[in-house]
């Protein structure tokens, strides 16, 4: 019994020991808050630089202390080793960034701050890679504070992990060196050669600059028109189904959406008629979706008594999503109407 009320004494001198040393530290502690604005470089002195905002990258943040040295496996180490993640936070389409650290039992002690961000490299695997080390922060005269919340704005941290979503159009340097006859034009303005300009690429570019949609046919179908069994045997519905083979999601609004294109030749007329299909559902990377339309009236257009049809289909026809492979945008087959059967070619 004795043995006992010496090990529970023990116990309770301990209990007062660490209360003792770690109360102070809690009177300091609190929590960080990093913010401020994710930007890339492209070519930095080229002559041709690039800046643009980085929207929808996830971040991560971590922390070390300032001076001595930490513990590791094989002994001290130094400088301190980095703490675990405090979390992850996305940027918004303005390249804009906060994240809350956990609760520091040591708030108004200095730290470095770690930020990575979720990388797509070459194999399309994501990893985590060091966008900056923002050195000696001071937890005493942060930019602001509110309660036990200490902000740091960060300003603006600039990275060469990805490429702006831009592509250099050059000027028109052209020249003709045939004679011509001379006019006179003293009262006309001279004409301006057109300048090189950065424009906007087609959207589909991943936040590593490498393309992250792939648009395929999983399969494509003609039908006799949907709901309708008397209408005549040329009224059509036409369905397909298209993958995502990407790692980034296409979303079926704004500047992601584009559409799909269905031609049947009409031998009757000698050419092709168009048909299109707004995409306007999202695709998950790696998944597909069913589109269908009820457009192609193969009769009203050309009062049509073929046997059969050819029929080509084209994802992206105006050519508005940029994608890995632009090779698997096609499928095609013949229709006949009078058996209502269609093969794939």
């Amino acid at each position: 019994m004795k043995k006992l009320q010496k090990i529970f004494n023990s116990m309770l001198f301990i209990c007062f020991l660490v209360l003792g040393f770690t109360a102070p530290s809690f009177a300091d502690g609190g929590f960080w808050r990093v913010t401020g604005d994710l930007v890339n470089k492209d070519n930095a002195g080229t002559g041709f630089e690039t800046s643009c905002p980085m929207a929808n990258v996830k971040l991560r943040f971590k922390s070390r202390w300032l001076g001595g040295a930490g513990v590791g496996f094989a002994g001290p180490v130094t400088p301190f080793p980095w703490g675990p993640s405090w979390g992850e936070a996305t940027t918004n389409s303005n390249g804009q960034f906060s994240e809350t650290s956990y609760f520091f039992p040591n708030a108004v002690r200095g730290r470095d701050v770690l930020i990575e961000a979720w990388v797509l490299g070459s194999d399309f695997r994501y990893t985590w890679k060091t966008v900056t080390i923002v050195r000696n922060l001071s937890g005493a005269s942060p930019t602001q504070q509110s309660g036990n919340i200490r902000t740091f704005n960060l300003g603006t941290i600039e990275t060469s992990l990805f490429e702006c979503p831009t592509v250099f159009v050059p000027g028109d340097n052209s020249s003709d060196d045939s004679p011509k006859i001379v006019e006179d034009k003293r009262n006309e303005r001279p004409a301006k050669k057109r300048q090189g300009t950065i424009e906007p690429i087609p959207y589909g570019m991943g936040p590593n600059g490498k393309p992250g949609l792939d648009l395929e046919f999983t399969s494509v179908v003609v039908r006799h028109r949907d709901n309708q069994p008397n209408a005549p045997a040329e009224r059509i519905t036409w369905e397909v189904v298209v993958r995502n083979n990407g790692p980034l999601k296409y979303t079926g609004t704004g500047n992601c959406k584009t559409k799909v294109r269905m031609a049947v030749y009409i031998p009757e007329l000698g050419q092709e008629r168009d048909y299109y299909l707004n995409m306007t559902k999202p695709i998950e990377a790696g998944a597909e979706e069913t589109f269908t339309s009820n457009s192609g009236n193969l009769g009203e257009i050309s009062e049509a008594n073929s046997d059969a049809y050819n029929v080509f289909f084209e994802i992206d026809p105006d050519n508005l999503i940029l994608e890995s492979n632009e090779s698997n945008n096609e499928a095609s087959g013949v229709y006949t109407p009078s058996t209502e059967n269609f093969v794939t070619q």
